[in-house]
């Protein structure tokens, strides 16, 4: 998922934070049988494997910006 990501970088300014669900429990129990997944701006954006349409879309209605010209 987060090389799936990276790709977006080229295009949007925005950071990734990864974070491991199994070092919180609470994100463990929520989680563990989703991973990977991806949230944009504390919203569920994608789990299992992303969709880059609907990634682009939610990075744009983040706020994150338009793709870089």
């Amino acid at each position: 998922m987060k090389g799936a990501a990276e790709v977006f970088l080229m295009w949007y300014g925005f950071e990734i934070e990864v974070v491991n669900v199994m070092d919180d429990e609470a994100l463990k129990r929520e989680y563990a049988e989703s991973v990977p997944v991806a949230f944009i701006d504390g919203k569920l954006a994608c789990k299992h494997r992303m969709d880059p349409a609907r990634f682009a879309r939610l990075l744009e209605e983040s706020g994150a910006g338009r793709p870089r010209e």
